[in-house]
């Protein structure tokens, strides 16, 4: 179950586009930033913390190396976590009028297929979203006079 929901999140965390114009519009986008942040220097910390602790035995004892340790390989666990159980989440009543938009804009354009009639989830507008801005350009939002 854990592994399940780190997975999802992992797949949000790929899906969820990378655009400026998001990061007010949803906390998601912060989360996927650090997230990939975390991902991308964890190594460097763990070979620095192992190193300090081989070159340094009396300054860094084992116990403490090793809650440092678990802590920094924690970090992008934990934001995995949070994505995977956001993309089951289904969207606000706030949102599925801003979604129903996006969607019938893309629809216009004759690029997306039909609305499936169910109701969407964080993951659904993540989908949305990066079709939306692979097919409509960065400024897609603003174009379209959706923000």
């Amino acid at each position: 179950m854990f592994f399940d929901i780190v997975r999802q999140g992992d797949n949000y965390l790929q899906n969820w586009p990378k655009q400026r114009v998001l990061n007010c519009l949803f906390i998601d986008s912060k989360v996927a930033y650090y997230t990939r942040l975390s991902m991308a220097i964890m190594p460097a910390f763990l070979v620095l913390a192992l190193l300090l602790a081989v070159i340094y035995p009396n300054f860094f004892n084992w116990p403490m190396l090793m809650t440092y340790l678990f802590f920094i390989l924690g970090l992008p666990i934990q934001g995995l976590y949070w994505l995977g159980k956001r993309s089951q989440l289904f969207l606000p009543p706030q949102l599925l009028s801003w979604y129903a938009e996006i969607q019938s804009k893309l629809q216009g354009r004759r690029h997306t297929e039909s609305t499936s009639g169910h109701q969407p989830r964080y993951m659904d507008l993540a989908l949305l979203l990066s079709k939306a801005f692979k097919l409509g350009g960065d400024n897609f939002l603003q174009q379209n006079e959706l923000i």
